[in-house]
């Protein structure tokens, strides 16, 4: 399948297997199947996890009428998520800002044919930053209204088990390390694994309420990031025929360590504002 720069891809019904990323960032999807998935996001040079039993579908949103299928918290297992079906894929490598950073950019765009509701998944990552930006369009290109009662922007599985993950969180720039919570919710937080230190640290950056999610699936850990919460807005977003919605961007950063970790998130966000990056030390 062509996989080049500004290239769409079309599906095919066998198994597909699709690495993107850059020297600092690798990311694994599992386009086959009925469901597409994001099987592992790394630094390379990680250990890979061994492929869960459990695999989340790429994305999460509920519509109105619609339940979760599962019994987790919002933002996972959600029927619409299981519905959706692989229908292409768009890869880009573009310079923005300044300093001459260039910004790695993915577009998976799937489609339910029940409610003819399309979802844009959107990646970015720029050049050398171990950092995954994420969120989710989605677009009403059926005939008929459809409400949105959730829609997250990132949905990982196949972490470390609980048992081997310090979770720290807070809101804005305070963090605080804190046992096992499988239910919390929060803007910034991070995940760090007792046995090797390897760090996922995330913020929301929406400018409304997000949420930040941490829990177990077949003895793994997923995390689901994103928003807005189902109930944050009365009654959910009514998409009449051609109308979008998107979610709030979000941002996961990977590290040795919460300082390593810390680290790339600093770089990632002056690349944000304009500027370039540059790091005193290694990367850990």
């Amino acid at each position: 399948m062509p996989q080049s720069e500004s290239e769409w891809a079309n599906a095919f019904p066998w198994s597909l297997s699709y690495r993107w990323g850059h020297s600092a960032l690798a990311v694994d999807f599992d386009l086959s199947g009925d469901t597409a998935r994001l099987v592992r996001v790394r630094r390379p040079g990680d250990p890979e996890e061994v492929e869960a039993d459990v695999l989340l579908p790429l994305v999460d949103a509920v519509l109105l009428g619609e339940g979760s299928g599962r019994s987790r918290p919002p933002f996972t297992g959600s029927v619409l998520g299981e519905r959706l079906r692989y229908r292409a894929h768009r890869s880009t490598l573009e310079a923005e800002g300044g300093a001459g950073v260039r910004w790695h950019r993915l577009v998976v765009e799937l489609r339910d044919p029940e409610s003819g509701v399309a979802a844009f998944v959107e990646f970015a990552s720029p050049d050398g930053v171990c950092v995954l930006r994420s969120r989710v369009r989605l677009c009403n290109e059926g005939d008929a209204p459809v409400t949105v009662r959730s829609l997250g922007s990132l949905l990982l599985g196949g972490l470390p088990s609980p048992a081997e993950l310090m979770v720290s969180q807070g809101r804005d720039e305070w963090l605080a390390e804190c046992p096992w919570s499988a239910d919390g919710r929060f803007t910034m937080g991070a995940l760090r694994c007792r046995t090797d230190a390897r760090t996922w640290l995330w913020q929301i950056e929406s400018a409304s309420s997000g949420v930040g999610e941490a829990g177990e699936a077949a003895g793994r850990t997923y995390l689901a990031l994103g928003g807005p919460a189902p109930g944050e807005r009365q009654g959910g977003e009514v998409l009449e025929p051609g109308a979008e919605f998107a979610s709030g961007w979000v941002a996961l950063a990977l590290g040795t360590g919460f300082d390593g970790a810390l680290a790339e998130l600093t770089a990632y966000r002056r690349v944000r504002v304009g500027g370039g990056f540059s790091r005193s030390s290694p990367r850990p």
